[in-house]
């Protein structure tokens, strides 16, 4: 495949969403111009028509060029793609620099059986290479092609992945388990991203509808024609019923992102496929893995749940809502003897199941709270001077909740070394553990302030591909031994981090 290729012209449908999306999540700016524009369009409709037929007519244009301009080819060890209208972008993409291999299949593709191909390299902060509209033959074929590129050209691939040519399950989630995921972990961002244009319209709606029905939630809440005790069981209705409503977005938002969801292995590879409206797969290499991660919210402690991520290396999409859907491995709401599964067969030398944490120092409790008392302390003497009693009490009670956060903070910390692998648990309602392999550490730093070291203690950062992970106020004497052991592992065992 050394000529270059058109996609189909199917391509013409992701063009056309992608430039939707993109004038929805810039509608922000474009406000004033509807707000002052509003009641103009409304007295003349031919002019609204108009406008909403000449968007229209330029969304439809713009993506018929984008398909007509978009050109790849796949040669021997590099992936290379044309695109742009006015602004000519030519990529070349080594296979050697390929991360992850996703396919995503939106709904729109599903009817004509095409797919879209995704490439991501190391450090990149968004997919470096896609190639819409591919066949679904094509794409899994190409999908294959660059997998066996990539592992040739870095010599990843050892003697079971040789002789392994079925897929292996892994895991599976079933509909009650997303149901369960939506509970505990708020998914409701998928349906504001999806309807933010609407909400407005519909508050409005809505409330004009209650009204009509002799509700009106401004006299309601107004604290003029309710005694105290009837204001505050309005307020705690409300309460309830905005959280039930989060509550089953959040589900058909989990839904949404993991139905059908699958784990599989196939020799070096993790598999992850999922997606109610678009299907997404996802390929990850084993010896790429840097980081897992046991994430359990308070709820998800109460009903024994964990959600489980593999983390590859950090980038800035990362950290925005829902990513780690698409950019990542995670399996949700599975249970520790799933967990332990999965964490085995990823490094089945770890001993995470035996490990015993040690806690930090109750110093970290001191410190933090000693940041705390100079403020609390101005305001109480302010409170005092003017005789506001009741805010005083206010204050003080505030500042026994944050005293006892933080002593939770402290109790949640912990930390575990085996010369093998470093264990960190941490968290404040919820636990959260991570666990990776020492020789994965690409730098080290000892911090230590003044009153630290005449305590003998130190903070450490181990630096991986995944981002830093921390470990504060721990004897000085432990600091160094874990990052001595660090940087010996890192030396003899000579293995690649990637």
């Amino acid at each position: 495949m050394n000529n270059w290729q058109r996609v189909s012209p199917v391509a013409v449908l992701y063009f056309i969403a992608n430039n939707l999306s993109i004038i929805i999540n810039n509608i922000i700016y474009m406000i004033p111009l509807i707000v002052t524009s509003y009641n103009t369009l409304l007295e003349n409709p031919l002019w609204l028509a108009l406008a909403v037929s000449g968007l229209i007519g330029l969304i439809t244009i713009s993506a018929f060029l984008q398909y007509y301009f978009f050109r790849f080819r796949l040669s021997e060890q590099t992936i290379e793609i044309k695109s742009g209208v006015f602004k000519k972008l030519q990529l070349n993409l080594p296979f050697e620099r390929i991360q992850n291999v996703k396919l995503i299949t939106p709904f729109y593709f599903r009817p004509f059986n095409y797919t879209t191909l995704e490439l991501d390299t190391a450090g990149s902060a968004k997919s470096e290479a896609k190639i819409v509209a591919l066949d679904d033959m094509l794409a899994h074929s190409l999908k294959q092609e660059i997998l066996a590129q990539a592992i040739e050209r870095t010599n990843e691939q050892d003697e079971s992945e040789k002789g392994c040519e079925e897929e292996l399950t892994l895991n599976r989630r079933s509909l009650r388990d997303l149901v369960i995921h939506g509970m505990t972990n708020n998914r409701v961002w998928i349906f504001i991203a999806l309807l933010a244009p609407f909400i407005e319209p519909a508050s409005n709606y809505i409330d004009e509808v209650l009204i009509s029905y002799g509700i009106n939630i401004s006299d309601m809440l107004s604290p003029t024609s309710h005694a105290w005790w009837e204001l505050g069981l309005y307020v705690a209705a409300l309460l309830l019923i905005s959280y039930f409503i989060v509550i089953i977005f959040s589900i058909f938002g989990s839904i949404i992102a993991f139905y059908g969801y699958t784990l599989t292995k196939h020799g070096n590879n993790y598999i992850r496929r999922s997606g109610l409206l678009t299907r997404h797969e996802v390929v990850m290499k084993l010896p790429r893995l840097q980081l897992v991660i046991s994430q359990q919210d308070w709820l998800d402690r109460i009903i024994d749940r964990i959600n489980l991520r593999f983390e590859q290396v950090n980038n800035q999409m990362a950290n925005q809502a829902g990513q780690e859907i698409r950019n990542k491995i995670m399996v949700p709401s599975i249970n520790r003897h799933q967990f332990i599964a999965l964490l085995n067969d990823a490094w089945p030398d770890n001993q995470f199941d035996n490990t015993t944490f040690s806690p930090i120092s109750k110093r970290f409790i001191i410190k933090n709270i000693m940041l705390l008392l100079p403020l609390i302390i101005g305001l109480l003497a302010f409170l005092l001077k003017h005789n506001q009693w009741q805010i005083s009490l206010i204050l003080l009670a505030f500042t026994g909740l944050a005293a006892a956060l933080i002593t939770l903070r402290w109790y949640r910390w912990g930390f575990a070394t085996d010369n093998r692998y470093i264990y960190i648990r941490k968290g404040l309602f919820g636990i959260n553990y991570y666990v990776f392999p020492i020789h994965k550490v690409q730098q080290t730093k000892l911090h230590q302030s003044v009153l630290m070291a005449r305590n003998q203690l130190a903070s450490i950062s181990l630096v991986l591909a995944s981002g830093v992970q921390k470990i504060p106020f721990i004897h000085y004497t432990t600091a160094t031994e874990i990052i001595d052991t660090s940087l010996y592992v890192v030396e003899q065992s000579k293995q690649n981090w990637m």
